[in-house]
Protein backbone atom coordinates (compact mmCIF):
# COMPACT_ATOMS: atom_id res chain seq x y z
CA UNK A 1 0.00 0.00 0.00
CA UNK A 2 2.22 2.80 -1.45
CA UNK A 3 2.02 6.30 0.32
CA UNK A 4 4.14 9.66 -0.13
CA UNK A 5 6.24 9.20 3.13
CA UNK A 6 6.86 13.08 2.72
CA UNK A 7 4.42 15.55 4.94
CA UNK A 8 3.83 17.86 2.37
CA UNK A 9 2.10 21.50 3.53
CA UNK A 10 -0.37 23.64 2.12
CA UNK A 11 -2.39 26.60 3.20
CA UNK A 12 -6.26 26.13 2.82
CA UNK A 13 -9.36 27.86 4.28
CA UNK A 14 -12.95 25.94 4.71
CA UNK A 15 -15.68 26.72 2.07
CA UNK A 16 -18.19 29.10 3.90
CA UNK A 17 -16.31 30.47 6.70
CA UNK A 18 -15.40 33.74 7.31
CA UNK A 19 -12.55 35.38 5.09
CA UNK A 20 -9.24 35.85 6.52
CA UNK A 21 -6.33 37.50 6.41
CA UNK A 22 -3.56 35.89 3.26
CA UNK A 23 -0.91 35.71 6.27
CA UNK A 24 -3.00 33.90 8.98
CA UNK A 25 -4.09 31.54 6.22
CA UNK A 26 -4.06 27.61 8.52
CA UNK A 27 -1.82 24.96 7.62
CA UNK A 28 -2.47 21.38 7.27
CA UNK A 29 -0.23 18.13 6.25
CA UNK A 30 -0.92 16.82 3.17
CA UNK A 31 -0.37 12.53 2.29
CA UNK A 32 -1.01 10.56 -0.49
CA UNK A 33 -2.40 7.33 0.23
CA UNK A 34 -3.70 4.14 -1.46
CA UNK A 35 -7.34 2.67 -0.38
CA UNK A 36 -5.97 0.33 1.96
CA UNK A 37 -3.57 2.48 3.66
CA UNK A 38 -6.06 3.10 6.78
CA UNK A 39 -6.77 -0.39 7.15
CA UNK A 40 -2.88 -1.39 6.92
CA UNK A 41 -2.09 0.93 9.97
CA UNK A 42 -5.47 0.29 11.56
CA UNK A 43 -6.36 4.15 11.56
CA UNK A 44 -10.19 3.77 12.58
CA UNK A 45 -12.65 5.23 10.13
CA UNK A 46 -14.84 7.62 12.27
CA UNK A 47 -17.37 9.48 9.96
CA UNK A 48 -18.15 8.88 6.12
CA UNK A 49 -16.16 6.89 4.02
CA UNK A 50 -12.32 6.10 2.64
CA UNK A 51 -11.35 5.80 -0.56
CA UNK A 52 -11.55 3.21 -3.17
CA UNK A 53 -9.48 1.75 -5.68
CA UNK A 54 -11.47 3.96 -8.09
CA UNK A 55 -10.81 7.11 -6.34
CA UNK A 56 -7.07 6.18 -6.83
CA UNK A 57 -7.41 5.18 -10.06
CA UNK A 58 -8.90 8.25 -11.54
CA UNK A 59 -7.33 10.29 -9.30
CA UNK A 60 -10.58 12.07 -7.69
CA UNK A 61 -10.41 15.36 -6.02
CA UNK A 62 -11.51 14.24 -2.78
CA UNK A 63 -9.87 14.33 0.80
CA UNK A 64 -9.95 12.06 4.30
CA UNK A 65 -9.28 14.42 7.12
CA UNK A 66 -8.02 13.30 10.57
CA UNK A 67 -9.96 14.32 13.95
CA UNK A 68 -7.88 17.28 14.75
CA UNK A 69 -8.69 18.43 11.29
CA UNK A 70 -12.41 17.90 11.88
CA UNK A 71 -12.16 19.40 15.25
CA UNK A 72 -10.17 22.17 14.66
CA UNK A 73 -11.80 23.42 11.43
CA UNK A 74 -15.01 21.81 10.77
CA UNK A 75 -16.29 22.39 14.26
CA UNK A 76 -20.34 23.00 14.33
CA UNK A 77 -21.28 21.35 10.94
CA UNK A 78 -21.06 17.99 9.33
CA UNK A 79 -17.18 18.03 7.90
CA UNK A 80 -18.91 15.32 5.17
CA UNK A 81 -19.57 17.42 2.84
CA UNK A 82 -17.55 20.59 3.30
CA UNK A 83 -15.67 22.01 0.57
CA UNK A 84 -11.85 22.87 1.49
CA UNK A 85 -9.92 25.50 -0.88
CA UNK A 86 -6.65 24.42 -1.57
CA UNK A 87 -3.80 26.61 -3.33
CA UNK A 88 -5.67 29.68 -1.45
CA UNK A 89 -2.69 32.01 -2.59
CA UNK A 90 -3.33 31.43 -6.63
CA UNK A 91 -6.19 33.34 -8.51
CA UNK A 92 -8.03 29.94 -9.02
CA UNK A 93 -7.95 27.95 -5.63
CA UNK A 94 -9.23 24.53 -5.82
CA UNK A 95 -12.48 23.52 -4.18
CA UNK A 96 -12.41 19.78 -2.46
CA UNK A 97 -15.13 18.22 -0.41
CA UNK A 98 -14.32 15.96 2.30
CA UNK A 99 -15.89 12.31 1.98
CA UNK A 100 -13.78 10.80 5.53
CA UNK A 101 -13.07 11.29 8.58
CA UNK A 102 -10.50 9.07 9.96
CA UNK A 103 -8.72 8.73 13.41
CA UNK A 104 -5.83 10.32 14.44
CA UNK A 105 -2.34 9.18 14.24
CA UNK A 106 1.06 11.03 15.74
CA UNK A 107 2.76 11.01 12.35
CA UNK A 108 5.54 13.29 13.63
CA UNK A 109 5.93 10.96 16.79
CA UNK A 110 4.61 9.72 19.89
CA UNK A 111 5.47 12.27 21.82
CA UNK A 112 3.93 14.98 19.42
CA UNK A 113 0.73 16.18 19.39
CA UNK A 114 -1.20 14.98 16.05
CA UNK A 115 -1.75 18.03 13.75
CA UNK A 116 -4.66 18.69 10.62
CA UNK A 117 -3.73 16.54 8.01
CA UNK A 118 -5.30 16.14 4.74
CA UNK A 119 -5.64 12.86 2.39
CA UNK A 120 -5.25 12.32 -1.16
CA UNK A 121 -6.11 9.24 -2.90
CA UNK A 122 -2.70 8.66 -5.02
CA UNK A 123 0.74 7.01 -4.64
CA UNK A 124 2.93 9.79 -4.71
CA UNK A 125 6.21 10.45 -6.36
CA UNK A 126 8.44 8.33 -3.15
CA UNK A 127 6.77 5.01 -2.42
CA UNK A 128 6.46 3.14 0.21
CA UNK A 129 5.09 -0.28 0.35
CA UNK A 130 3.16 -1.30 4.11
CA UNK A 131 2.42 -4.98 4.46
CA UNK A 132 -0.08 -6.48 7.38
CA UNK A 133 1.38 -9.75 8.39
CA UNK A 134 1.02 -12.12 11.36
CA UNK A 135 3.81 -14.13 10.66
CA UNK A 136 7.24 -12.97 11.37
CA UNK A 137 8.36 -10.02 8.95
CA UNK A 138 11.24 -11.11 8.22
CA UNK A 139 9.85 -14.90 6.89
CA UNK A 140 7.81 -12.21 3.80
CA UNK A 141 10.11 -9.80 2.68
CA UNK A 142 11.54 -12.42 -0.17
CA UNK A 143 7.80 -13.12 -1.03
CA UNK A 144 6.98 -8.84 -1.02
CA UNK A 145 10.51 -8.94 -2.98
CA UNK A 146 9.34 -11.75 -5.85
CA UNK A 147 5.94 -9.86 -5.99
CA UNK A 148 7.52 -6.14 -6.56
CA UNK A 149 9.75 -7.81 -9.30
CA UNK A 150 7.03 -9.59 -11.61
CA UNK A 151 5.37 -6.23 -11.14
CA UNK A 152 8.75 -4.26 -12.17
CA UNK A 153 11.76 -6.13 -13.13
CA UNK A 154 13.56 -2.32 -12.51
CA UNK A 155 11.79 -1.27 -8.69
CA UNK A 156 14.25 -1.80 -6.35
CA UNK A 157 13.37 -2.44 -2.25
CA UNK A 158 15.27 -0.66 0.01
CA UNK A 159 15.27 -0.04 3.99
CA UNK A 160 13.45 -2.83 4.86
CA UNK A 161 11.84 -2.49 8.69
CA UNK A 162 9.32 -3.55 11.15
CA UNK A 163 7.07 -1.00 12.35
CA UNK A 164 8.39 -2.16 15.89
CA UNK A 165 11.79 -1.19 14.88
CA UNK A 166 10.51 1.79 13.64
CA UNK A 167 8.85 2.92 16.45
CA UNK A 168 11.90 1.50 18.59
CA UNK A 169 13.69 4.22 16.76
CA UNK A 170 11.52 6.84 17.47
CA UNK A 171 11.45 6.12 20.87
CA UNK A 172 15.35 5.55 21.44
CA UNK A 173 15.98 9.00 23.22
CA UNK A 174 12.41 8.76 25.05
CA UNK A 175 14.28 5.42 26.75
CA UNK A 176 17.92 6.47 26.86
CA UNK A 177 15.91 9.76 28.71
CA UNK A 178 14.26 7.00 31.32
CA UNK A 179 17.01 4.58 31.56
CA UNK A 180 19.66 7.44 32.92
CA UNK A 181 16.72 8.99 35.06
CA UNK A 182 15.80 5.65 36.86
CA UNK A 183 19.94 5.42 37.40
CA UNK A 184 20.00 8.48 38.71
CA UNK A 185 16.58 7.97 40.95
CA UNK A 186 18.38 4.73 42.25
CA UNK A 187 21.54 6.44 42.99
CA UNK A 188 19.45 9.05 45.27
CA UNK A 189 17.45 6.78 47.07
CA UNK A 190 20.83 4.62 47.89
CA UNK A 191 22.02 8.27 48.97
CA UNK A 192 18.72 8.61 50.82
CA UNK A 193 19.00 5.89 52.84
CA UNK A 194 22.78 6.00 53.59
CA UNK A 195 22.06 9.56 54.86
CA UNK A 196 19.09 8.46 56.77
CA UNK A 197 20.88 6.11 58.74
CA UNK A 198 24.07 8.24 59.27
CA UNK A 199 21.78 10.75 60.57
CA UNK A 200 19.88 8.29 63.01
CA UNK A 201 22.50 6.86 64.04
CA UNK A 202 24.37 9.63 65.42
CA UNK A 203 21.38 10.91 66.99
CA UNK A 204 21.26 7.72 69.03
CA UNK A 205 25.04 8.07 69.93
CA UNK A 206 24.35 11.32 70.98
CA UNK A 207 21.98 10.59 73.57
CA UNK A 208 22.99 7.66 74.70
CA UNK A 209 22.94 9.03 77.92
CA UNK A 210 19.77 9.80 77.73
CA UNK A 211 18.78 6.58 76.89
CA UNK A 212 20.96 4.91 80.12
CA UNK A 213 19.09 7.35 82.44
CA UNK A 214 15.80 6.20 80.77
CA UNK A 215 16.38 2.48 80.99
CA UNK A 216 18.23 2.58 84.39
CA UNK A 217 14.77 4.67 86.02
CA UNK A 218 13.06 1.19 84.87
CA UNK A 219 12.19 2.18 80.19
CA UNK A 220 11.75 -0.91 79.10
CA UNK A 221 13.28 -1.98 75.39
CA UNK A 222 10.08 -1.30 73.69
CA UNK A 223 9.79 2.17 75.25
CA UNK A 224 13.74 2.82 73.83
CA UNK A 225 12.60 1.51 70.23
CA UNK A 226 9.27 3.40 70.73
CA UNK A 227 11.38 6.96 71.53
CA UNK A 228 13.96 6.33 68.44
CA UNK A 229 11.81 5.41 65.75
CA UNK A 230 9.05 8.17 67.02
CA UNK A 231 12.08 10.20 66.31
CA UNK A 232 12.63 8.91 63.22
CA UNK A 233 9.11 8.96 62.09
CA UNK A 234 9.09 13.25 62.66
CA UNK A 235 12.97 13.67 61.01
CA UNK A 236 11.48 11.59 58.05
CA UNK A 237 7.66 13.13 57.70
CA UNK A 238 9.52 16.34 57.60
CA UNK A 239 11.90 15.17 54.76
CA UNK A 240 9.25 13.74 52.56
CA UNK A 241 6.89 17.03 52.73
CA UNK A 242 9.55 19.32 51.42
CA UNK A 243 10.54 16.91 49.24
CA UNK A 244 7.57 16.80 47.34
CA UNK A 245 7.26 20.65 47.87
CA UNK A 246 10.29 20.59 45.61
CA UNK A 247 9.23 17.78 43.40
CA UNK A 248 5.45 19.15 42.82
CA UNK A 249 7.93 23.03 41.99
CA UNK A 250 9.85 21.57 39.38
CA UNK A 251 7.58 18.91 38.20
CA UNK A 252 7.01 20.99 35.25
CA UNK A 253 10.41 20.85 34.15
CA UNK A 254 9.76 17.12 32.87
CA UNK A 255 6.67 17.87 31.27
CA UNK A 256 8.75 17.49 27.95
CA UNK A 257 9.59 13.92 28.47
CA UNK A 258 6.29 12.82 29.54
CA UNK A 259 4.18 11.11 26.88
CA UNK A 260 -0.06 11.33 28.08
CA UNK A 261 1.45 11.14 31.23
CA UNK A 262 0.39 13.75 33.99
CA UNK A 263 3.49 15.65 35.79
CA UNK A 264 1.82 14.82 39.13
CA UNK A 265 0.30 11.17 38.46
CA UNK A 266 -1.28 9.99 41.80
CA UNK A 267 -0.30 6.20 41.83
CA UNK A 268 3.73 7.03 41.10
CA UNK A 269 3.74 9.79 43.65
CA UNK A 270 2.31 6.70 45.83
CA UNK A 271 4.74 4.41 44.84
CA UNK A 272 7.32 6.85 45.53
CA UNK A 273 6.23 8.02 48.44
CA UNK A 274 5.90 3.78 49.75
CA UNK A 275 9.30 2.95 48.46
CA UNK A 276 10.63 5.82 50.62
CA UNK A 277 9.03 4.80 53.59
CA UNK A 278 10.48 1.25 53.04
CA UNK A 279 13.64 2.59 52.54
CA UNK A 280 13.53 5.04 55.78
CA UNK A 281 11.77 1.95 57.95
CA UNK A 282 14.88 -0.14 56.87
CA UNK A 283 17.22 2.19 57.32
CA UNK A 284 16.01 3.36 61.30
CA UNK A 285 15.63 -0.22 62.23
CA UNK A 286 19.58 -0.75 63.42
CA UNK A 287 20.02 2.61 64.86
CA UNK A 288 16.78 1.73 66.86
CA UNK A 289 17.53 -1.95 67.95
CA UNK A 290 21.02 -0.41 69.08
CA UNK A 291 19.72 1.78 71.02
CA UNK A 292 17.16 -0.39 72.43
CA UNK A 293 19.88 -3.03 73.65
CA UNK A 294 22.18 -0.92 75.19
CA UNK A 295 23.08 -1.62 78.75
CA UNK A 296 22.23 1.42 81.38
CA UNK A 297 25.72 0.56 83.10
CA UNK A 298 27.86 1.12 79.72
CA UNK A 299 25.11 4.46 78.66
CA UNK A 300 25.97 6.21 82.00
CA UNK A 301 29.56 5.17 81.52
CA UNK A 302 30.37 6.36 78.05
CA UNK A 303 30.25 9.78 79.62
Amino acid sequence: MPLNPSMLMTRFLIEGAPPLAPGSFPYAQIRYVSPDFFRTMGIALQQGRVFERKDADSQANFFVVNQVFAQRHLAGRNPIGAHVLIGVMSPQPSSIPVIGVVANAHDLGVETEPQPEIYLPGYGLHAVLLVHTSAAPESIVPLVRNAVRTLDPNLAIYNVQAVDEVLADSLARQKMTAMLLGIFALVALTLAAIGVYGVLAYSVAQRTREIGVRMAVGARREDILRMVLSHAATFITAGMVVGLAVGFACARLLSDLLFKTSTIDPLSVSITIGMLAAIAALAVSLPARRAASVSPTEALRSE
